[in-house]
């Protein structure tokens, strides 16, 4: 069985993990395991956006990978960009093995309203599936129902499933045969 590492940046709850352990061992049959936490790398943030450029965090996950990991999910509780985007929720290499997630604007207190950890947490899984989708191979999909959608906006991320479509998860059959 392949191993997927999940490896926290800073204070992720523990809960976090073990509910992303079982949602990505369930959805694709991975081992997960959860590894030692790292840093934030120091360079990564931007004072003058406020924000940290995910484009350096994954390489850095990239750099210091676990031994003998297949995939890697790391994960932020900080708000993310990459230049010529406002912001975004995760990041990875297609076809390769490292992934990122940040939870920050998951959260409903991020917008100045109440938490809401059902949907939290529901949000959380739709983005750690699709950011994993990419490494398998998988790229956006124009249907708005599947979790490999690109997510723009929050309500881009509330309106899809947290599941492939039945093309996706055709294309995904055939690439990992």
């Amino acid at each position: 069985m392949s191993t997927l590492y999940l490896v926290p940046f800073g204070e992720i709850p523990a809960p976090v993990l073990s509910y992303l352990q079982r949602i990505l061992g369930e959805r694709f049959g991975y081992r997960v395991e959860t590894r030692d936490r790292m840093p934030l790398p120091g360079q990564s943030f931007d004072s003058a956006r406020g924000q940290y450029h995910s484009s350096l965090i994954l390489g850095h996950l990239r750099k210091n990978p676990p031994s003998a990991a297949e995939k890697v999910l790391g994960i932020v509780d900080v708000d993310l960009y990459v230049p010529g985007l406002n912001f975004v929720f995760g990041e990875a290499d297609l076809k390769g093995c490292c992934a990122l997630i940040s939870l920050a604007r998951l959260r409903q207190e991020f917008y100045g309203l109440p938490a809401d950890s059902g949907l939290f947490y529901q949000r959380m899984a739709k983005e750690a599936v699709h950011e994993i989708g990419h490494t398998l191979g998988l790229n956006h999909c124009p249907n708005v129902g599947c979790v490999m959608h690109f997510s723009n906006s929050l309500e881009d991320t509330d309106t899809k499933s947290s599941c492939l479509c039945p093309n996706c998860a055709k294309v995904l059959a055939k690439q990992t045969r």
